[in-house]
């Protein structure tokens, strides 16, 4: 039966606003159209100027007709119609014309619109929009249609001026390196620097204006890049850490491509939407030449060129010997009494036989015409994105503002072009023509079309762009509900109202009833439901060490498999999604066959899991097994993301056996690349900590939700709810001996180290005796917690042992069986922590703001130990050793030496913590998961694999 539409919420309505410039619309209306097609009611914003001109150029009114809702309405710029609006005419005219008269007419059309926007896509470079959108309480997405990488050059102009690189020294100082645009140190020099970085005077006004627009940005809810993942990822992990929230959609050319497509089919009409009047006679003469023969030479709608210029571009192209196509736009050409149009004239009659000339040229459909080898441009961000997306080599010869960093990043970073930045000599423009097109065409065509191939994917299902623009559609649509934000996993989806059913074994359900008030607890969550099935061992297994890998021998398997099966089979009222455990791949089998929607839940780092994942090209690499300890401190060039950091040391303890068919390695990669066939990851961290290699992972998994640190999350969201006073649960499976909180509120701030290694490490007595002393002899006090059974030795030798270290520690130390960890790292008497680095307990020390020294155990933990002391620099890393002086040095060095440690961790701290806050990464993540399980009805259950 058809559903009553009446019940159905109304669509979003969604406003685009773009900047009044061909290069901005373009870009925005092809986002317009993409969330026409989602269903949403559309009003495009533009300046009456520009929208008479896309009336009167192209076939605006009947293509948009399709889309029910669809809408244009105007604004004045602020100009006379009969302004030229060439060159930089905006940046003269912003605060006098733009912002003075396209303000109060965004307020009153946003006033009087019915039904109301309910969110707000503004150009990123109208400021002004963010001031009237949180005056109308309107959400407000911005949308930087220029590069990520002149966004990030931008937003670091500041840091720039700060560190005494700008102003430039003069012509000798072009080529010196730029420090102080993170992620660009190795290739960005000054001449790179946006065009109005050049002016000796840094109050200039037009440097403020970008710099004012630009970092206004962060004040928006969300940003939109028109970028993929793969382009720009390493640049887009650093906007992350100024606006957490970005959607890398593009190139949304091929976004829309892909998707008019798949809705319509190959013949679709598609909607050109340039200013100009486009002259589709250079198709023709396409048709007739010979494949990759032509270059296409064109520079944008605002370029402007001297006569002397053009007549130099020219001659370059002519003596090249190579066929181009040129487009020269009306009134481009600068010379006095009309010699600018005259010289064009001229130059069309002498062109005939090795080139054609156009007012303006169909772009998308010549970059992807066979015959067409090379484009020389001046790299705007849309025609870098088309030629990128046709496989088509550059030659770029930027004008201004963005387009200077991106000729840099197409010739050094991506390495599909030459960048002729600052010269235009008829000799140069000769000799890279020819390179591109004749001598080192075979290099520069492979790049490209490798290039091409990544950027295409990532628009295609599943692809990273695909799959972001599927959020931020998703993202709009619950805004437009205005659902109160909620709770997470277990608890907090049980706080966002879920029906949840925690499966357990039976082994550790009795643990967590034994030492926890789990019962009493969730007694509070209507529907909250805790159930076990076997993990296919005897209850007096002792569980310890590596055990879990027993229970994947296949009869085990198939008997916690099958128990699972039952469980899903007979579960009344049915489950409609399953969050299972990363490691637990038979869920995925058993959900799969039984339709259930099923989210894989990576408990361990996502540094680790990429690394899990890469394991089988590391072997194939030839980088393992291991060739000895002389071996050791080799870097891993094999896990994209960590080459420059990650050693053979490094790696997952299982990694360190010879035989690289061992049956750990195979078991751990399975899982690992299993996760991946869920229908989505949830991961235990922020954009903030880990977005490169969240990049990467997407890379393979589309659908990721970094939403932790998951207990930072829970306290958030507990306490908005409840109040400080609330008694939060702990889920610990061992008796804690909450007498080291007493002990603790004697010491002073920051004087105490925190040792412990986790719920599974065993250690030796030597090692716990090195350990000992070593604290023991660094005149720290400590907090050690020594779990029962954990040091091994003969007939009880290790816990009489234990007992023999209380004593003599009594005026230095305390020793507890188990602590309550979370309250310990925030107590401010503790000031380190000396961790086996399971990845919860790092979590735990990063939001209290606890430096670490860290001596890893196994398998994840020796990824993130090295993690914590190269990349976040938040502590030490002790692996491989246990020797009473090195415990001694490191101790000094975290607890005091070295305070920079206290600031880097305190920094990071506070950044964290703002990802679980209202609007941070973390909790718009979370909030779209429960979103996405609630729009389909979900109710949830959780796998949890017993060693987590």
């Amino acid at each position: 039966m058809e559903k009553d539409r009446s019940l159905q919420p109304p669509p979003p309505h969604v406003l685009v606003f773009p900047f009044p410039l061909q290069g901005h619309i373009n870009s925005m209306i092809k986002l317009a159209e993409l969330l026409a097609l989602a269903g949403f009611k559309l009003t495009f914003l533009n300046s009456h100027y520009n929208h008479e001109r896309l009336v009167k150029f192209n076939n605006i009114a009947a293509h948009f007709e399709r889309y029910q809702g669809f809408e244009f309405k105007t604004i004045t710029d602020g100009l006379p119609l009969d302004h030229p609006r060439s060159g930089n005419w905006f940046l003269d005219m912003y605060e006098e014309a733009l912002e003075m008269k396209m303000k109060p007419g965004l307020r009153e059309m946003l006033e009087n619109i019915s039904p109301p926007v309910d969110c707000i896509i503004a150009d990123g470079f109208l400021g002004f929009a963010i001031d009237v959108a949180k005056e109308l309480e309107i959400p407000i997405i911005y949308f930087r249609t220029s590069s990520p990488c002149s966004f990030w050059v931008y937003y670091s102009i500041p840091d720039i001026i700060q560190a005494g690189e700008l102003p430039i020294k003069g012509s000798e100082d072009m080529d010196r390196l730029l420090t102080t645009v993170p992620g660009m140190e190795t290739y960005f020099r000054c001449r790179d620097l946006p065009s109005f970085c050049r002016e000796t005077d840094i109050e200039d006004s037009i440097i403020k204006l970008y710099v004012k627009q630009t970092q206004k940005s962060s004040q928006a809810d969300a940003l939109i890049l028109n970028t993929a993942e793969e382009l720009d990822g390493p640049i887009l992990s650093q906007i992350r850490t100024k606006c957490p929230r970005v959607y890398a959609i593009g190139p949304l050319h091929a976004q829309l491509n892909t998707r008019l497509k798949a809705k319509h089919g190959e013949s679709y009409d598609h909607f050109s939407n340039t200013l100009w009047e486009v002259d589709k006679s250079c198709i023709f003469w396409l048709d007739k030449q010979p494949n990759r023969s032509v270059i296409y030479v064109s520079f944008g709608s605002i370029t402007s060129t001297s006569r002397e210029q053009l007549v130099e571009l020219w001659y370059g192209l002519l003596n090249s010997k190579t066929k181009f196509l040129l487009v020269v736009r009306p009134n481009s050409v600068i010379g006095k009494d009309g010699e600018g149009e005259d010289v064009v004239v001229e130059l069309m009659e002498k062109s005939k036989d090795q080139g054609y000339i156009v007012n303006w040229a169909p772009q998308e459909a010549v970059l992807n015409h066979p015959t067409v080898g090379g484009f020389f441009t001046h790299n705007g961000w849309n025609s870098t994105l088309e030629s990128i997306v046709a496989g088509v080599p550059m030659i770029c010869w930027p004008y201004f503002a963005d387009q200077q960093v991106n000729s840099r990043v197409v010739s050094e970073v991506w390495k599909i072009g030459l960048d002729m930045k600052d010269v235009c000599d008829k000799k140069i423009v000769e000799k890279m023509v020819k390179d591109v097109m004749v001598d080192q065409k075979e290099e520069f065509v492979q790049s490209a079309a490798e290039t091409a191939k990544v950027t295409n994917q990532s628009v295609n299902v599943g692809g990273s762009s695909y799959s972001n623009l599927d959020h931020l559609i998703e993202d709009i649509r619950i805004m437009s509900l205005k659902t109160p934000k909620t709770m997470i996993l277990a608890e907090l989806l049980a706080l966002a109202g879920f029906k949840l059913t925690f499966l357990n074994s039976h082994h550790n359900h009795e643990r967590l009833i034994k030492f926890t008030s789990i019962v009493a607890y969730f007694k509070r969550y209507p529907g909250f439901e805790l159930k076990t099935i076997t993990d296919g061992l005897p209850l007096d297994h002792p569980r310890s060490g590596n055990w879990f890998l027993e229970t994947y021998e296949e009869a085990i398997l198939m008997k916690i498999k099958q128990s699972f099966r039952e469980m899903m089979i007979n579960s009344n009222p049915p489950v409609d999604c399953v969050i299972a455990d990363g490691f637990s791949g038979y869920a995925i089998d058993v959900a799969n066959e039984l339709g259930i929607p099923i989210i894989g839940f990576r408990t361990s780092s996502p540094r680790s899991f990429w690394v899990y994942y890469s394991i089988t090209d590391i072997i194939k690499a030839g980088e393992l097994p291991i060739r000895g300890s002389e071996d050791m401190d080799r870097l891993i060039t094999t896990v994209p993301g960590m080459e420059t950091y990650l050693r053979c040391r490094d790696l997952p303890s299982f990694c360190r056996k010879p035989d690289i068919e061992d049956s750990t390695v195979q078991l751990i990669v399975k899982q690992t690349r299993k996760s991946t066939q869920a229908d989505a990851l949830i991961f235990n961290t922020t954009d903030e900590l880990d977005e490169p290699i969240l990049s990467q992972i997407r890379t393979k998994c589309a659908n990721i939700y970094p939403i932790g640190p998951l207990h930072a999350q829970l306290n958030t969201r507990l306490k908005a709810k409840h109040g400080e006073s609330f008694d939060q649960f702990s889920n610990t499976l061992r008796e804690e001996d909450k007498s080291c909180i007493p002990w603790l509120d004697k010491q002073p701030n920051r004087s105490v180290i925190y040792v412990s290694f986790g719920s599974i490490t065993s250690t030796s007595r030597d090692q716990l005796v090195e350990l000992w002393y070593g604290l023991l002899n660094s005149k720290t006090k400590f907090l050690f917690v020594v779990r029962p059974d954990s040091v091994i030795g003969k007939d009880g030798e290790g816990e009489d042992f234990v007992k023999e270290l209380m004593e003599k520690s009594k005026d230095r130390g305390y020793i507890v069986d188990w602590a309550p960890q979370e309250v310990v790292l925030n107590h401010e008497a503790v000031g380190g922590f000396l961790t086996h680095s399971g990845w919860n307990s790092t979590l735990e020390s990063i939001v209290a703001g606890v430096p670490m020294v860290c001596w890893p155990y196994f398998a994840d933990q020796q990824v993130t130990s090295r993690v914590v002391s190269t990349v976040w620099k938040i502590g030490l890393d002790m692996k491989d050793v246990s020797d009473r002086k090195i415990v001694e040095k490191m101790v000094n060095d975290v607890m005091v030496d070295q305070k920079e440690f206290v600031n880097s961790a305190t920094d990071m701290a506070k950044v964290i913590n703002q990802c679980v806050s209202i609007g941070g990464s973390s909790s718009n993540n979370l909030d779209r998961l429960i979103e996405d399980i609630r729009m389909k009805r979900l109710k949830t259950t959780f796998v949890r694999k017993e060693f987590t």
